[in-house]
């Protein structure tokens, strides 16, 4: 197990599917950003799923971005390194450490828009920080970038699109 990371598309919000939904009138985007669809009955959430797989829009899984940030001992490594990298009081990093690298397997949890613009904001203070003049390894500074450009990308395609980023 590991930690992905996701943005979903916006087709569903500005009407680009190619391919209708089986229930329009059930279906709706969820809080993480996800098309889902307002049923209980099997058959009509196994409709939807097939609907998904399809794809019904240029996006395969109707997401716009995703990435693999690493496995649960990798992203605890990452965390470990920063926290000791950045030393609170304050945290510098409340988003990156406390709602995406606070554990290496979550799922099912997303950041809203406003937590999107605080990452962005976290991550580009990483980016400026001296990381060369740092006690820490360059595996472990290589581990650090690699977390980050990952998720610099998937923020900025979040924050363009005005959708959350999902786990």
């Amino acid at each position: 197990m590991g930690l992905d990371a996701v943005v979903f598309c916006d087709c569903v919000e500005k009407n680009r599917l190619k391919v209708p939904h089986p229930f329009p009138k059930l279906l709706f985007v969820e809080v993480n950003g996800s098309p889902e669809i307002r049923s209980k009955t099997s058959a009509k959430i196994n409709e939807h799923d097939e609907w998904m797989a399809l794809p019904p829009c240029q996006h395969e899984g109707m997401m716009v971005a995703g990435a693999y940030i690493g496995n649960a001992t990798f992203v605890e490594r990452v965390r470990y390194s920063l926290k000791v990298l950045l030393k609170p009081p304050p945290p510098r990093c409340p988003v990156l450490l406390g709602k995406v690298l606070y554990c290496g397997t979550h799922t099912g949890d997303y950041l809203t828009l406003a937590q999107v613009r605080r990452l962005a904001a976290e991550l580009q203070q990483l980016k400026e920080f001296d990381l060369e003049n740092t006690e820490i390894s360059s595996t472990k500074l290589r581990s650090i970038r690699s977390v980050a450009t990952k998720l610099r990308r998937l923020t900025n395609i979040a924050l363009e699109i005005k959708k959350p980023i999902a786990f």
